[in-house]
């Protein structure tokens, strides 16, 4: 699915045919140039008036394309100086895929299901990819979570570990979805971290949880890592339905 029809899907009403066939050739144009290797990331664009003439559209129209495309973060406006092809890359993918994964309001299994799918894969690359400094992360994390009395530095530092992973990972693709998926899921979970947090056996099991899924990743032991994130999540699942 091109971006253009990604936008009819999403618009839910109608608009001018001619118009909105108009803008659509201005974002056709620019995708097609952008997957084409034509264009990259910090090329300057024709200019509006460019634009209008050599798609046959308005300048109104070249600038309702350009102001869609300025929105999901494809392009970066400069007043006065022109229009360029933005490198904003991770930080656009976060912010889109968490509006649509809230807005097709997914269930917390489904959540759970393709955030499982993600980690099982960060795990996997960070066996690989896991630099000196990030083990030394996960170290000082563990320790905090392990030894704080302070609720909050305690959630602080459990999704760190699991932030540290995900980067070690190498893979902005799964970082991306990491990121989303995490800011939705901790509405879920936010209440049952806070339950095992606060219980003193419920906690030291989630502690020696991360310490499992740490050392696994420092020890680069990969069958480890992948059995104690199946504990983590089992154990998640666990508390939230108690």
């Amino acid at each position: 699915m091109g971006l253009t029809e990604y936008f009819r899907e999403r618009q839910g009403k109608a608009l001018d045919k001619v118009y909105e066939k108009a803008y659509e050739k201005v974002i056709d144009y620019i995708e097609s140039n952008i997957l084409d290797g034509h264009f990259e990331v910090g090329d300057k664009l024709p200019s509006e008036r460019e634009l209008s003439q050599m798609l046959s559209v308005s300048r109104n129209s070249v600038r309702e394309g350009i102001r869609i495309l300025e929105v999901i973060g494809v392009i970066s406006s400069q007043h006065g100086i022109g229009n360029y092809i933005a490198d904003h890359f991770d930080k656009t993918l976060v912010q889109v895929m968490t509006m649509m994964y809230a807005l097709e309001k997914m269930t917390y299994n489904e959540i759970r299901e393709f955030r499982y799918a993600v980690e099982f894969q960060a795990v996997v690359l960070a066996m690989d990819n896991i630099s000196h400094e990030q083990i030394e992360k996960l170290k000082a994390n563990l320790e905090v979570l392990e030894n704080s009395a302070d609720e909050e530095e305690q959630v602080i530092s459990d999704k760190m570990i699991h932030y540290t992973i995900v980067e070690a990972s190498g893979n902005r693709l799964v970082m991306a979805n990491y990121l989303a998926l995490a800011k939705i899921m901790d509405n879920f979970i936010r209440e049952t971290r806070s339950k095992i947090m606060t219980n003193e056996r419920k906690s030291m099991t989630f502690q020696g949880i991360h310490r499992h899924l740490v050392e696994a990743i420092c020890n680069r032991d990969l069958e480890l890592g992948k059995r104690a994130l199946d504990e983590h999540f089992v154990y998640i699942c666990k508390n939230m339905d108690t």
